[in-house]
């Protein structure tokens, strides 16, 4: 795999099915087109605490994070993390009507982020593939329509909520990262200095907007200065640790101004006095909960099957373990399993190939431990949620990428059931993802819910008309 990484082959263009798939998830986000500026639920937040950071303090209004505010000494505090506030400054500059209103506009930026970043992946690992060229533009559009429509990205971009922005951000500069760590493999001279600077900038992006999509880059960050060549080597190592630096030490700044602690939201603070009251008693992390979370994740559990559409039923279920999680039901409306069944598979080949250790050198080791520890992490974590599930994939799509890299592609079998599971992913997350949407999810904005409803010929009890 690593000498796939180093050849010189054209990688597959995917150009033409991003810009296909980008005009239908901006139309997906924002209604049909007809809902660009919208106010989602406490999307406000950001705007509030980019004007504290102009006026030079840390506080948010308490009226724009209202049931989300940590209360600091009589002082208002958002643990959200800070990159959505810093994206609010210049775009409420260039258009001032636009306050509390920028989420699906940003969430869609980060979406095609995201979109670009994996067919970078995909390409970069494909590059060298035994595969025929039109085998190679065959398997990596498939997987890019995997990612697109058979992945936690539907459900984020239905639903821009102050929740979900910072988790899409911190998707899609993870990504990001991880493509320019692996370009800079194969780069050298200029190229690899400008391959380091975007690793640099996308990890700080990662960090900044969601602490643990970035803390793995930072680890990541370390194992590639290890592997910096002589020549240039200063420039090179500044190029990397300067901008990620500067947002760690940022962040570490910022954690201490907003909670007094170091290491981040402290949740003694919260308004919610059961999760405050829970985390206080049993932690936000035990190792406890992971092989309960992993049941839950990664559960065999179908979604209701229902005579009208959207045909499947997304919705909580009974999950009450009062020791190990905060609330009794679980949010993980559809398993991994079933909404990226596709990935799970390549990942397991991916692991596979991890293991046996052919053509496997230290770098992707430490990736692939880096990012193992942000999937623990997220499994440990005492709130069961899919929007959480995000957290899992950087490391699922780290696996793949290393399947598509080995020799074990060349087979027809892989390929044929990667792209079944692709086609069967795609459908069930889709279905599931629209009915959470429409009758389980609080958070959506009610107009936005009259359209799916219009769409899907049903009034607003949810029956048929």
């Amino acid at each position: 795999m690593n000498a796939s990484w180093r050849t010189s082959d054209r990688a597959p263009q995917f150009l033409p099915l991003i810009l296909l798939l980008s005009v239908f998830l901006w139309f997906y986000t924002t209604t049909g087109g007809r809902q660009v500026f919208v106010k989602e639920v406490l999307s406000g937040a950001y705007d509030s605490q980019a004007e504290h950071f102009l006026r030079g303090d840390v506080d948010v209004d308490v009226e724009a994070i209202r049931h989300e505010a940590m209360i600091v000494n009589d002082r208002v505090r958002m643990y959200f993390g800070p990159f959505p506030a810093f994206l609010r400054i210049p775009l409420n500059f260039a258009y001032p009507a636009g306050h509390g209103k920028w989420s699906r506009i940003s969430g869609f930026c980060a979406a095609i982020v995201a979109l670009f970043a994996v067919a970078g992946l995909v390409g970069t690992a494909l590059r060298s593939s035994p595969l025929s060229s039109r085998g190679r533009s065959w398997l990596g559009n498939t997987c890019i329509i995997g990612f697109a429509l058979g992945s936690p990205l539907l459900l984020l971009l239905g639903n821009l909520s102050i929740y979900n922005e910072a988790i899409i951000w911190g998707l899609g500069w993870s990504l990001a990262a991880l493509y320019f760590a692996l370009r800079s493999r194969q780069d050298e001279a200029g190229a690899l200095t400008r391959s380091l600077l975007g690793f640099s900038l996308c990890a700080a992006g990662a960090l900044l907007s969601r602490v643990t999509f970035g803390v793995p880059f930072v680890l990541i960050a370390l194992v590639l200065g290890l592997q910096v060549p002589r020549n240039n080597r200063i420039t090179n190592l500044s190029v990397l640790l300067l901008p990620l630096g500067v947002a760690f030490a940022f962040y570490v700044w910022l954690s201490y101004a907003r909670f007094g602690s170091w290491i981040g939201a402290n949740y003694d603070y919260y308004i919610n006095p059961v999760h405050s009251a829970f985390a206080h008693k049993y932690g936000m992390f035990s190792l406890r909960r992971i092989p309960y979370s992993f049941a839950d994740y990664f559960s065999l559990r179908f979604p209701r099957i229902e005579r009208q559409p959207p045909f499947l039923v997304g919705d909580r279920h009974s999950y009450s373990y009062p020791s190990l999680f905060s609330n009794p039901n679980s949010e993980v409306y559809l398993s991994v399993l079933w909404c990226s069944s596709w990935l799970v598979f390549a990942a397991v080949m991916g692991i596979a190939c991890l293991v046996r250790g052919k053509g496997v050198d230290l770098f992707e080791r430490g990736v692939s431990l880096a990012l193992f520890a942000q999937f623990l992490c997220i499994l440990s974590y005492f709130l069961l949620a899919q929007r959480y599930a995000t957290d899992l994939y950087p490391f699922l799509i780290f696996c793949l990428v290393v399947f598509l890299g080995s020799a074990g592609i060349s087979a027809l079998w892989p390929r044929r059931i990667l792209t079944a599971l692709i086609a069967l992913s795609v459908v069930v997350n889709c279905l599931a993802t629209i009915s959470w949407l429409v009758h389980a999810d609080q958070n959506v904005p009610t107009e936005t819910k009259a359209a799916w409803e219009k769409l899907l010929g049903q009034s607003t009890n949810g029956k048929t008309k």
